[in-house]
């Protein structure tokens, strides 16, 4: 074990002050900032709040009452209210982002929305939905409803979805599912971008030694298997720092930035379902990465040259392109046989059981199953892995499997 230590501390340090490293961690720590200040960014550069709307019509009653009404559709709005000319220059000139025109013909009110471009969706809705409420509250004066009456007549039906399940404790409430899949989201994007690319590294770094002859001379002081484990758990180490980077940093802009209230103004709450997928995340990041990186060092060690890695790794980066459109079409209906089938195939489980997390299907026995697939997993690539480089150090053939079948026969 001594002589473990000099080369986990050589890896992990040569990696931690790579520029690669140092570059990914500032652009993902700069990526995390911009998010949680997306709000303020936009409002830097949205200058919609200086926007200016004009109201006119000839009938100043209808005019008052629908620019008090349009300007609870959006507090911060400026409304104007002026003649028609006015109102049609200042839009020509910019002074306003649009006029509206009231008219009324008759028992019907109708409003003309002018713009420099075509106005938006939103827009010509919001004008609608004012005006509709203006109309319904005239026809019921001039057919002397009540209030009462006319919210009787307003009122929309009440429709509720509730879930059946055995056990109500596990019910989720509709306004933590979005916060939860956003989380399922993140963690598989994080597995999918850190497996990919620590596990490359990994392959490449063992596969340069190979080439470059320097292997010749590290095993006649150390081990193969303590030099291998030493170099998987270098790397795994340099994952994890970078994880608790991002962590740290996270953490921060909650803290700094106030993300708790903006995520409560959203209407989504932080509650315990949701720290249960977060430490679900975090164990299925921990047993991705330990799978990705054991087969790649595998896959490192069978190949004599660093220009053939990208071809060697080729299926590894496949299956987890697989696993991260299986995840990400299902997103919404975790509960397929396509995502209950793959997520007990071991290279599948870490994105695919995480989001199974989604499901009220899905009990933390079956969740507890897939984990306990991966550390099984774990367990035999690493030991395939020492083997496998143990056999493999001074052999120097071409084609993965005729390397693959030498390694194993070497003692």
């Amino acid at each position: 074990m001594n002589k473990f230590f000099p080369t986990f501390w050589l890896t992990y340090w040569k990696k931690l002050s790579s520029r690669s490293f140092i570059f990914t961690t500032v652009l993902l720590i700069a990526i995390l900032l911009a998010l949680s200040n997306a709000d303020k960014i936009i409002a830097f550069f949205d200058k919609s709040e200086n926007e200016v709307t004009a109201i006119s019509s000839d009938d100043q009653a209808l005019q008052h009452a629908f620019a008090t009404a349009y300007k609870q559709t959006n507090k911060a709005m400026k409304i104007k209210e002026l003649n028609f000319q006015e109102g049609k220059k200042g839009v020509e000139d910019e002074t306003y982002k649009q006029l509206i025109e009231l008219t009324r013909d008759r028992d019907q009110l109708k409003a003309k929305v002018f713009t420099k471009d075509s106005a938006s969706d939103d827009t010509v809705a919001g004008v609608q939905a004012t005006l509709t409420a203006l109309q319904s509250s005239e026809a019921a004066k001039t057919l002397k409803l009540s209030p009462d009456d006319v919210q009787k007549l307003t009122a929309q039906a009440d429709v509720k979805n509730e879930v059946l399940a055995a056990d109500d404790s596990k019910t989720v409430k509709e306004d933590v599912k979005p916060l939860n899949i956003g989380i399922v989201y993140a963690g598989v994007f994080l597995i999918f971008f850190i497996t990919i690319n620590y596990g490359s590294q990994a392959a490449t770094e063992i596969a340069m030694e190979k080439s470059s002859r320097v292997i010749e001379m590290i095993v006649t002081s150390i081990s193969p298997v303590n030099h291998i484990m030493a170099k998987i758990a270098g790397i795994i180490a340099v994952a994890l720092t970078q994880i608790a980077i991002l962590v740290l940093t996270i953490l921060a802009c909650i803290y700094f930035f106030d993300l708790k209230e903006s995520l409560a103004d959203m209407g989504l709450k932080f509650m315990n379902d949701s720290s249960r997928i977060v430490i679900y995340a975090v164990i299925f990041l921990l047993l991705g990465l330990l799978i990705n990186i054991s087969i790649s060092a595998i896959i490192g060690a069978l190949t004599n040259r660093v220009e053939d890695i990208g071809q060697a790794v080729m299926p590894v980066t496949f299956m987890n392109i697989a696993a991260f459109y299986i995840v990400i079409f299902s997103l919404t209906n975790p509960d397929t046989t396509l995502v209950k089938v793959t997520s007990y195939i071991p290279f599948f489980t870490p994105m695919v059981m995480l989001l199974r997390t989604l499901s009220q299907e899905t009990s933390d026995l079956q969740i507890i199953l897939g984990i306990i697939i991966c550390l099984v997993t774990v367990i035999l690539l690493l030991m395939l892995a020492a083997r496998v480089y143990k056999g493999s150090v001074f052999s120097y053939g071409k084609g993965l499997i005729k390397n693959f079948r030498q390694a194993l026969q070497m003692k």
